[in-house]
């Protein structure tokens, strides 16, 4: 399923992803790697419905509750989705796709001292997300999302360049 998935073959990883939960109907990653499959179809509310049970089955998976928050950011829920980000940062500090998720929707929100805070950490942690390609095509986050770090990138360096 992964492999078809990383070939934008989501249709097929789908069908590998539903045996694998025939044979095993508990298995967290089957649902959570179902659930990306979904978000790349745009199929949002499904993919919800397998990250939560994939969140469910394995209340520590912390990737599976990652997905959730940003679809559900994707869905409108940011309220529900900045409260889940902020969770899995006070638990994983070191989780860079939550902290660079958080920047941007804090700064949407128009808390930009909480943001750059957050930004600091994640960029320390992992440099990508200062690329919205890379955010796009391989770590695939919603489109929302992106349109928000996208805005948190251009506004911050119209800013740097200001100062």
């Amino acid at each position: 399923g992964t492999a078809l998935e990383a070939l934008g073959k989501f249709d097929q990883a789908i069908v590998n992803y539903n045996k694998v939960l025939e044979l095993d109907p508990k298995d967290a990653a089957a649902y959570n790697n179902r659930g990306n499959a979904k978000a790349s179809q745009g199929k949002w509310d499904e993919a919800i419905i397998d990250f939560k049970q994939a969140i469910d089955l394995a209340r520590d998976y912390a990737f599976a509750r990652a997905n959730y928050a940003l679809a559900l950011y994707q869905t409108g829920k940011t309220d529900e989705a900045v409260r889940t980000m902020r969770s899995l940062v006070r638990k994983y500090p070191k989780f860079a796709d939550m902290r660079a998720a958080l920047t941007a929707a804090l700064w949407v929100q128009g808390k930009q001292g909480e943001a750059e805070s957050q930004w600091v950490a994640a960029v320390g942690l992992d440099p990508r997300y200062k690329d919205l390609n890379w955010l796009k095509s391989v770590r695939r986050w919603p489109p929302d999302m992106v349109a928000a770090m996208e805005k948190f990138l251009t506004l911050r360096s119209a800013s740097d360049s200001a100062a």
